[in-house]
């Protein structure tokens, strides 16, 4: 089910025509003689909404975020991102993604503000721009004074809302979330 997204959640990228995510058919089997992880699925995102894959362990939920980020080939079927497909212009589809992965993803001898300057440098931020969005994500996630500790001295919290941030800050279109 979508949820219309507030403003603050919205990003100013520019997007193509169609749905944030377009899905048709989409098969990926593991292994020949195995029932697939995912049978012939197909889904359709509209931008701006908060859309949320459920499903029990084993469902394909993993394995459909991991084709929407170019982490694994789909055996057959079609997948675009932002109107492109993923096969075909996998460079792009990455930039307009941000990725929080379930478990952080973090370097922990780092600070916040070091491992946010290392993500944005990751998604070709630079100079003015870089130093902008390590603000404005230190700022969203609260971190404050914390900003300068290393990473492996944060809490639990602390981490999961560095993490957070880390995936918005290049601004993507489209934000996923492995089981926020």
């Amino acid at each position: 089910m979508g949820v219309p997204c507030t403003p603050a959640l919205q990003t100013s990228a520019p997007r193509q025509g169609g749905p944030a995510v377009e899905v048709k058919d989409l098969v990926k089997q593991f292994k020949p003689g195995v029932p697939p992880a995912l049978n012939s699925l197909t889904l359709a995102v509209p931008h701006n909404i908060i859309y949320g894959i459920l499903g029990p362990n084993g469902a394909g939920k993993t394995t459909l975020l991991s084709i929407l980020c170019g982490l694994l080939k789909p055996t057959s079927g079609s997948v675009r991102v932002g109107g492109m497909d993923i096969m075909r212009a996998a460079a792009e589809v990455k930039h307009l993604l941000g990725v929080v992965p379930q478990e952080p993803a973090l370097y922990p001898t780092l600070t916040a503000r070091e491992n946010l300057e290392y993500f944005g440098r990751m998604q070709n931020l630079t100079g003015g721009r870089l130093e902008e969005r390590v603000q404005a994500c230190l700022k969203l996630a609260q971190i404050g004074n914390q900003a300068d500790t290393p990473v492996e001295h944060y809490s639990g919290g602390f981490k999961r809302r560095l993490n957070l941030v880390i995936g918005l800050i290049h601004e993507p279109q489209i934000l996923i979330l492995d089981e926020p």
